[in-house]
């Protein structure tokens, strides 16, 4: 077989089984057959793969190699034995699988085959309410069409996260998991539902609210399955299973279960250490069964009847102990722990699904004998195989040809901005170690990423293009990047990333009248908070690569420029326990008031502290500095505005004991190199822009207004009135405009802060 045909059976078979495993064991075993075949055609490749060395594999193997030695042992080579072996044939096809999943293609076949055999059961649950002639086919299934389509829903929820339009899938979700909850008689199936619910709430929730919404959101499912007929039936069957004996003197389903918990529990007394023997169970079970119920009970005259119909205890964890002992058992719990430690480990696309999935298992476990049951076992060893395939082909797919080799981050903001894009070139990094990384931003603003070890490159573009410098700028950047991250919602930043990549994510304002033209121009869409929204630019910008990365729990991390030794006549003025002041703001509207400085200035020098100002060479920023740097004489007042670049300017801040500023870039830069800030902040939202500290250890760390705000090595200080934060550019909303809410911040406030942090220093 040529390798094309090869890979185009494979496609076929692979989508075979993906259609038919929510319902059809015969489809599946064909399927498999298949399958074995094209992997013995390629047996050398799979070799090469040693899809066995994968934990969750190697675990699996070692259980099915216990099981078939201690049933040949307890009951030699009977049919029997080999029958009992074959109900755990999964765990052999799953390196199979693993290893002919290899193909993202073909990943993608089977999940959408998956997908469509799902919906059609779900479809087929829905019309036989209305054609009650189907309902006694589907009856016998409800416990594995319920696993499916909950599972099925959950893989569908997850995979949507990220999406440009998620809701579609949502709602084919949402279908699936109705289905269960109203057309399913199946409590199996509910139960699933309920603990996938809260697993997907878990997942999307904000770290500070996982635990409540993983707790109302299976309530509020609950809530609104108690409206279904099929809910309602199988309550009062499962509080009618209650009472010994149902009428006409049979056993409800509840009560089937509790005989079989009763004996089971006898029989683990007998078993537990070496095993009855996985061919044994039925013959021990009735021996046990009609030991319990005879001469007289309650459940008597059912058990003679119908007990030695039982083959297992519907109980997957009590079927390992039963049948192999405590070596089995243990063997089985390896496996699974093993499954839940690689969704810890696994890419952020695979960890939510392989946890999730592991986790539905593990629960139906409690309920049925699922490894032995060919459709929920079928089932979750080929998304055990796919996920397990995910995780580890698709990292190599991602950093090799066709992946993404080449990024280019778009930072067309102030110097600023641009600092606070280093946690998501930071999580770009990590996600592709090999990445070649590059940021465009404007001319004098990339300062701050001088020295980052995440970029490999820095881009300038005037902050005008004339025609000229269009037509020579476009050909540096046309296509030659695989992935463009665009951080600023403007329409040229939008334009620059259509031009330099095939796929890109960007954020866009929340409302824009170009918002329609930019979200056909991106893969992923980001919709910014803007300046009253309640999430942090930091973490608004990681949120560019959630379809890559889980970022949804990632806490940011701002990274400075590297650090650079001051010049030699600088350093020696340098005094320890110095206290850094940055006056100057860039506009007036976030500039502290230059006589509240001077105030500040004064008492700081009369504690006989060295202070330090800084700022640059402009022309602003020498008018504000211009009054407090005759307050005193060098080196107690030392003035090096314009004397120092970022790098040596991130050495100074890191040996001062205390910084002071404004809401401005390098507030931002203190705040990062983890020297006590107080931060100054006036109309401006904290929630989004406040210094983001150094090692901060959750992603909420401040409220829209407080007197005074810690976190980390940051406090910020607000003024009181009750407008504060405005979001807008000053009290006349424009950005020459003034801020009374600064001029309520006194001096005294913040030498309080200072004095504080100076004394613990």
């Amino acid at each position: 077989m040529t390798m094309p045909v090869w890979q185009a059976v494979l496609a076929v078979a692979l989508g075979a089984l993906g259609f038919f495993l929510p319902f059809s064991p015969a489809g599946v075993a064909m399927s498999l057959g298949v399958l074995l075949v094209l992997g013995l055609a390629r047996a050398h490749a799979i070799w090469r793969l040693a899809p066995w060395k994968e934990p969750v594999m190697a675990a699996g193997l070692v259980l099915l190699a216990y099981i078939v030695a201690h049933t040949l042992w307890t009951t030699g080579a009977t049919a029997a034995s080999w029958e009992a072996i074959n109900r755990y044939h999964e765990l052999l096809f799953a390196p199979l699988l693993l290893a002919l999943m290899q193909d993202g293609r073909h990943r993608l076949i089977f999940m959408r085959a998956l997908l469509a055999g799902a919906v059609l059961l779900a479809l087929a649950h829905w019309v036989a309410l209305l054609v009650p002639s189907l309902a006694p086919i589907l009856e016998s299934r409800r416990i594995s069409a319920g696993f499916a389509l909950a599972v099925c829903a959950f893989l569908v929820l997850m995979r949507a996260r990220g999406q440009a339009r998620p809701w579609p899938a949502r709602a084919l979700a949402a279908f699936m998991a109705l289905t269960v909850l109203l057309a399913i008689e199946g409590r199996t199936g509910h139960v699933v539902v309920i603990v996938l619910v809260s697993c997907a709430a878990w997942l999307h929730s904000p770290p500070r609210w996982r635990w409540a919404a993983a707790v109302a959101g299976p309530l509020l499912v609950l809530a609104l399955a108690m409206g279904s007929a099929a809910m309602q039936t199988r309550i009062q069957e499962t509080l009618a299973g209650t009472q010994p004996v149902g009428p006409g003197g049979t056993l409800s389903s509840t009560g089937i279960r509790i005989e079989l918990l009763r004996v089971a529990g006898d029989l683990v007394r007998r078993h537990a250490v070496t095993g009855a023997g996985f061919a044994n169970y039925s013959a021990a079970h009735e021996q046990a069964a009609r030991a319990m119920n005879s001469p007289k009970g309650s459940a008597a005259a059912y058990v003679q009847t119908h007990w030695p119909e039982v083959s297992n205890p519907h109980n997957e964890y009590l079927m390992q102990l039963i049948g192999g002992g405590a070596v089995s058992l243990s063997l089985f719990l390896a496996w699974l722990g093993l499954t839940f430690r690689q969704a810890l480990h696994a890419r952020p696309q695979v960890s939510g699904p392989l946890g999730g999935v592991a986790l539905a298992f593990a629960v139906g476990c409690l309920f049925n004998s699922l490894l032995m049951d060919f459709v929920e076992a079928h089932l979750y060893i080929a998304l055990l195989a796919l996920l397990l395939a995910e995780n580890r082909y698709a990292a190599q797919n991602d950093e090799h040809a066709g992946g993404v080799d080449r990024i280019l981050v778009i930072a067309t903001r102030q110097i600023g901005d641009v600092l606070l894009t280093t946690p998501l070139i930071r999580a770009a990094r990590r996600r592709w170690p090999r990445a070649h990384i590059e940021v465009l931003g404007f001319q004098g603003t990339l300062g701050m990423l001088r020295g980052n070890p995440d970029v490999n490159g820095l881009i300038e573009s005037p902050s005008r293009f004339g025609w000229r410098g269009l037509r020579a700028f476009v050909p540096k950047v046309w296509r030659r990047y695989d992935l463009a991250l665009v951080t600023d919602p403007g329409d040229r930043a939008h334009l620059l990333g259509w031009l330099a990549a095939s796929r890109r994510s960007g954020i866009i304002p929340a409302a824009g009248g170009s918002n329609w033209w930019k979200k056909q121009l991106l893969d992923h869409v980001v919709v910014a908070g803007g300046d009253r929204g309640a999430v942090h630019v930091t973490t608004e910008k990681q949120s560019l690569l959630a379809p890559w990365l889980d970022v949804y729990g990632a806490v940011p991390e701002v990274v400075g420029p590297a650090s650079a030794p001051l010049p030699p006549n600088v350093q020696a003025q340098v005094m320890p326990g110095a206290v850094v002041v940055h006056a100057p703001s860039m506009w007036p509207y976030k500039q502290w008031p230059i006589a509240h400085f001077e105030v500040l200035l004064n008492d700081l020098l009369a504690q006989g502290r060295q202070v330090i100002l800084t700022g640059s060479a402009g022309e602003r920023d020498r008018e504000c500095i211009a009054p407090l740097r005759i307050l005193a004489s060098p080196p107690q007042l030392l003035d090096l505005s314009g004397q120092l670049d970022f790098n040596q300017l991130v050495t100074l801040l890191q040996g001062a004991a205390l910084y002071i500023g404004p809401d401005t870039s390098v507030s931002h830069l203190a705040a990062a190199t983890g020297v006590p800030v107080i931060a100054i902040f006036g109309p401006t939202n904290p929630m989004r822009w406040a210094p983001w500290p150094a090692r901060a250890s959750t992603r909420e760390l401040f409220v829209r207004s407080a007197s005074v705000q810690r976190a980390g090595n940051v406090t910020l200080l607000q003024g009181s009135l009750a407008c504060v934060p405005c979001g807008r550019a000053g009290c006349e909303d424009h950005r020459q405009s003034r801020s009374d809410c600064l001029v309520d911040i006194k001096p005294e406030r913040v030498l309080e802060e200072a004095r504080a942090i100076l004394a613990n220093a």
